[in-house]
């Protein structure tokens, strides 16, 4: 059993400690976009300054009142061509249209509002499932102290594999709700971190003799 014990420790813990440090060098150290962005992304700079959902949804409005209102007008030139039997000019492809404004903002912000979202919804999941973990664990630790080591080991690789899993690395994004994402799994990770060796410490899991 030790055997087993010990390397499932070790195994979580080069897994947090791994995700611990990427968490770190994406906060701190990797660069992110380029000096070309001003010319090729200007509304990037805007997207990242963005500090709330409301904002990026009150650039969105008007883009997308733009984005209608150029539609409306290029339906309504369609209808005319075809009323008076002038040929209409060729439609526009969805990836062609993405590439000229005001469609290329709005699908900018577009994409910011949705990943804003989903990075919200991953922070929720991230503080529930890690709360789980946390009950399973401790759960596990009072079983395999007082009553049988093997149920207790189960729920104790049970609550290490939901801190592994939901403080796993995120590698896309572009707002500040990415940034608060990768705040929370830093956090998290590092009391698992802590979490894991209370673990070792209080299993002697490493000691030479067993409780």
């Amino acid at each position: 059993m030790k055997g087993l014990e010990k390397t499932i420790v070790v195994l979580a813990f080069l897994a947090l400690v791994s995700q611990t440090f990427r968490h770190a060098y994406m906060l701190w150290l990797e660069p992110r976009g380029s000096v070309l962005d001003k010319y090729d992304q200007p509304r990037k700079g805007e997207i990242n300054a963005a500090t709330s959902l409301d904002e990026l949804l009150r650039k969105y409005e008007p883009v997308r009142k733009q984005v209608d209102e150029a539609r409306q007008e290029r339906a309504k030139a369609a209808k005319a061509a075809r009323d008076t039997g002038v040929p209409a000019a060729a439609t526009m492809s969805y990836a062609d249209e993405t590439q000229v404004e005001p469609f290329k903002s709005e699908r900018e912000l577009r994409d910011a509002i949705n990943d804003w979202e989903q990075k919200s919804k991953e922070i929720h999941e991230l503080w529930f499932f890690w709360t789980v973990g946390l009950m399973l664990l401790v759960t596990g630790m009072v079983l395999y102290r007082v009553q049988n080591r093997w149920l207790g080991l189960i729920l104790i690789i049970a609550g290490l594999a939901e801190f592994i899993y939901w403080t796993s690395p995120t590698f896309f994004g572009g707002t500040r709700e990415f940034d608060r994402l990768l705040w929370n799994k830093l956090l998290f990770s590092l009391i698992s971190l802590g979490l894991l060796l209370a673990v070792i410490w209080s299993n002697r899991t490493f000691a030479d003799r067993e409780l």
